[in-house]
């Protein structure tokens, strides 16, 4: 995993990317199964409340058991990609709940 923080002119951090190497095959079909995958996770912070944070990160592990079983992502690379969308959903859970959007999960 590599980790890049984009800083303004001031040296204050503006934003971050992370990029996870995954290994896997499948060719363009599973290049397209990771590309949505990607999508699928970026679409964490559009996440409103507790509960749509949680559904979402259910189909993230849905879909990323599929690419696995399917070849397109290694066991490795699963879960390592796993591991860093854990964190993820714990920052986007911080977030509901600091906007006042938390404990609506039923």
């Amino acid at each position: 995993m590599k980790s890049i923080t984009i800083i303004n002119s001031k040296g204050e951090p503006q934003k971050t990317r992370i990029e996870i190497p995954i290994e896997g095959a499948g060719g363009e079909l599973g290049k397209q199964a990771v590309i949505n995958l990607t999508a699928l996770i970026a679409g964490l912070e559009k996440m409103k409340t507790e509960q749509e944070v949680v559904t979402h990160y259910h189909i993230i592990c849905g879909f990323a058991t599929c690419c696995e079983l399917c070849g397109f992502m290694t066991e490795k690379s699963t879960n390592d990609l796993m591991h860093m969308v854990e964190h993820l959903v714990e920052n986007e859970l911080s977030r509901v709940e600091a906007e006042g959007k938390g404990g609506q999960y039923l």
